[in-house]
């Protein structure tokens, strides 16, 4: 009777080994999933994760972070596919594991400017705190009814769990920008084909960001001629906004622009195309940048409000003659400097050759007025323009 008792519970043994055995991955992905979900914050999404345990890759698919309120789009953030490999740190996941290769897959991110001007970036910090604020409260509200549907993670912390790459894989993503505040109404910008490398580096628990590094390039509105790079590099750990930027764009649609900058400009635009180096450096809450720009293939004219107008007795149009080169391009550059929220607007050394050859055309020309016609009161008219070629050689 033992023996045939022992016979029993051998095979309900064996039997019970062989099921584990079968379905070893699918418990492993069980039990990984509900740790990797737990760690989660709340403003974090997954539709899928999921272990490839022959190959030791891990995915995951529909990751999304959800926008502050009252913005168009529910996400800031949606990733398509973020995979990666992994080694374990043990026989069995709760362990740990170890990341590497990450790959992100068709991501796009949301910037957008409601028409009160709150942009959604900005206001993610108040969200997210108040997102965790929430989460912390559930899972002591769960801790307090002992209720196992928000179970700790054996008291472990997500860096206990998984230690994570540097660097990773960007693959054409996109950018969004949906502008409201604009008088015609809203207005959106993207970026496509982004790719690249982005560098990261967290603090030892992975609860912070302290610096931030990438290079990408991609297209402006899907159009493969119109190439943008962007190389940045941002210092999360500061006090104040600190993060250097730097724009390489090339064959840029100008037309693409005019919202922004048709309210200032003296010329309408019929055709262009916009070319150049764009430095933007944040230091502390102040600005530095240097800014070159060519604009070539255009066509415009001046705006009938402008049409009379000068600038130092010479008109717009022809001012803008100083600035064109042989090839028929318009190249100018500035820098500003200062408060970041007041900055200081200063011209580049290009921009200075071409106001101080106007200038000293001006002084040519008041000059043999005077040798021919008397003095008159253009003897002032040139001291006024040998001030401004001295104030322009003395700026930086």
């Amino acid at each position: 009777m033992i023996r045939k008792i022992l016979a029993v519970l051998l095979i309900i043994v064996i039997a019970i080994a062989l099921v584990f055995f079968v379905y070893r991955h699918v418990i492993i992905q069980t039990v990984a999933e509900k740790i990797i979900r737990n760690n989660l914050p709340g403003y974090v999404k997954a539709d899928k994760i999921r272990f490839d345990f022959v190959n030791n890759v891990f995915s995951v698919t529909g990751l999304k972070i959800l926008n502050p309120p009252n913005f168009s789009s529910p996400y800031s953030l949606a990733i398509e596919e973020v995979s990666c490999r992994y080694a374990l740190k043990g026989v069995f996941i709760p362990k740990g594991f170890e990341i590497s290769d990450i790959v992100i897959k068709e991501p796009a991110l949301f910037v957008e400017r409601s028409g009160a001007g709150r942009v959604n970036l900005a206001a993610m910090g108040e969200f997210i705190d108040s997102s965790s604020r929430k989460t912390d409260n559930a899972v002591q509200a769960a801790k307090d009814r002992k209720s196992p549907a928000m179970p700790p993670a054996g008291g472990m912390k997500l860096s206990d769990i998984i230690k994570l790459p540097q660097s990773f894989d960007l693959r054409d993503g996109r950018l969004e920008f949906r502008d409201k505040t604009l008088p015609g109404g809203e207005y959106i910008i993207n970026i496509d084909r982004i790719n690249g490398r982005v560098n990261i580096s967290f603090d030892n628990d992975y609860t912070g960001i302290s610096a931030v590094s990438y290079e990408l390039n991609g297209n402006l509105n899907g159009a493969v001629n119109e190439r943008i790079k962007w190389i940045a590099n941002l210092d999360a750990a500061a006090p104040r906004f600190t993060m250097s930027n730097r724009f390489q764009v090339s064959d840029l649609n100008l037309l693409t622009f005019e919202p922004y900058y048709d309210g200032f400009s003296p010329f309408v635009f019929k055709k262009g195309r916009f070319s150049g180096t764009l430095v933007f450096d944040f230091d502390s809450g102040n600005i530095g940048s240097t800014n070159e720009v060519m604009l070539s293939d255009i066509i415009f004219f001046v705006k009938r409000s402008y049409e009379n107008a000068q600038i130092w007795g010479v008109s717009v149009e022809n001012v803008a003659r100083y600035f064109t080169t042989m090839s028929g391009d318009i190249v100018f550059d500035f820098k500003l400097k200062g408060d970041m929220n007041r900055p200081t607007f200063y011209l580049g050394p290009i921009s200075k050759r071409a106001i101080t050859s106007m200038a000293l055309d001006k002084i040519a020309s008041y000059a043999l007025d005077q040798v021919g016609e008397g003095a008159g009161d253009g003897g002032g008219k040139v001291d006024q323009y040998i001030d401004l070629v001295k104030t322009l050689m003395k700026k930086k």
